[in-house]
């Protein structure tokens, strides 16, 4: 009874191997097709594959760079007294970024102001003391030229004479020493006011200020360090006037120049594409990697930051390639492929191998040719082996 069972089960597994045998001989189907019997006609746009000739490029990595940065540097020596940024903030012309102690300072502005009042005062007092003087040299003049007179008419002795000629003199004398004592006094004062004007910066440095609108990069100190003259405390970068950095190799140097407009792509910003003109090329290649440094100006972008990455589209010439609408192309899974139209107007669907997108196209690097015909924008209820009718 087991033998015959077992016969049973091994006819009915040959049956079956017997039908999908004969299934398989059947009508060849090509990849990426299936093989139907019309079963209806649709209407719907047709185009027809060309080979073009289309512009190529080559994408250099790109660094996105302030174009204008600085490193804020203490000109006055000083314990910190306060850091009023931090990394990140931004800020504008005339912010206060750092206070350096003014005490030391402060007393040496008022010994200035001091000094000045005192030279101004000498100045006072030699004026005064000039007016004297003149006022006795225009007398003892007087006196002398009146005595000369008397002198040739023998009215006056010799001794008179020679008395009054020596006391004008002496009133000369007196009259250019005043003015050396009121011009000494003049310089002095002209020191003091140059002696204050540079207590007054050296004051005012102790309060650092950013020079122009920028973002804070870089915070070099903290509260109670001590600053000195050339020692760095804030680094800056201004925002809204970015540039890229990158570099070409030496076979696609030639196929760019200053002033060029090339397009800058930046993946972060979901691939926003700005327009970047070039504003310098090394005229020297490195000499390990033969390639030339290239610096391109960009707008005011929003959300554009240094250090972000870009790509710099720079056209090197053309290439004859097939694209077609990004509405062709039809997805399923990791597979991609689009409808033809054969030459009896049915729609058979063909794998493709896509290239590169963008502008609403695709470029098909595999499965099709010119002068095939495909369905420009397929409905979701478009199907395999269906009649079409091309408006």
């Amino acid at each position: 009874m087991k033998t015959i069972s077992c016969m049973k089960q091994i006819m009915k597994m040959a049956a079956l191997w017997a039908v999908i045998l004969s299934a398989g001989c059947g009508e060849d189907i090509l990849p990426g097709n299936t093989s139907s019997d019309p079963k209806a006609t649709v209407k719907t746009a047709v185009s027809v594959v060309e080979m073009a000739a289309h512009p190529q490029f080559y994408e250099a990595a790109a660094t996105i760079s302030s174009r204008t940065k600085a490193t804020v540097s203490a000109q006055v020596m000083g314990e910190i007294r306060k850091v009023r940024v931090q990394e990140g903030d931004k800020v504008a012309a005339g912010d206060v970024l750092v206070e350096i102690d003014d005490s030391r300072l402060s007393a040496g502005l008022r010994q200035a102001e001091a000094a000045l009042a005192e030279a101004v005062q000498s100045v006072r007092g030699a004026e005064a003391a000039l007016t004297a003087a003149q006022a006795s040299a225009d007398f003892a003049k007087k006196t002398y030229l009146r005595y000369e007179t008397l002198f040739k008419s023998e009215s006056v002795s010799l001794q008179e004479f020679d008395e009054v000629k020596s006391r004008y003199d002496q009133a000369i004398g007196a009259l250019s020493q005043a003015k050396s004592m009121q011009s000494a006094a003049e310089n002095r004062v002209s020191q003091a006011k140059a002696a204050l004007s540079q207590a007054k910066t050296a004051f005012n440095d102790t309060t650092v200020t950013a020079p122009y609108e920028a973002r804070v990069t870089g915070r070099l100190v903290d509260e109670g360090d001590l600053a000195a003259p050339g020692v760095p405390l804030i680094q800056l970068e201004t925002t809204g006037d970015g540039e890229a950095h990158t570099v070409l190799p030496e076979s696609h140097i030639r196929h760019v120049r200053v002033g060029d407009k090339l397009s800058v792509v930046i993946p972060s910003l979901q691939d926003v594409v700005v327009a970047g003109i070039i504003q310098s090329i090394n005229s020297a290649a490195d000499p390990a990697t033969r390639s030339f440094q290239v610096k391109l100006s960009l707008p005011d972008t929003a959300g554009i930051q240094a250090g972000m990455f870009a790509r710099v589209r720079v056209p090197v010439g053309e290439t004859q390639m097939i694209l077609i609408p990004e509405t062709a192309v039809t997805h399923h899974g990791q597979l991609s492929g689009v409808y033809i139209v054969d030459a009896d107007d049915i729609i058979r669907f063909r794998l493709i191998r896509p290239g590169r997108s963008g502008d609403g196209q695709v470029e098909v690097l595999a499965g099709l040719k010119s002068g095939e015909r495909y369905v420009a924008d397929p409905e979701p209820s478009l199907v395999d082996g269906v009649k079409v009718e091309a408006l």
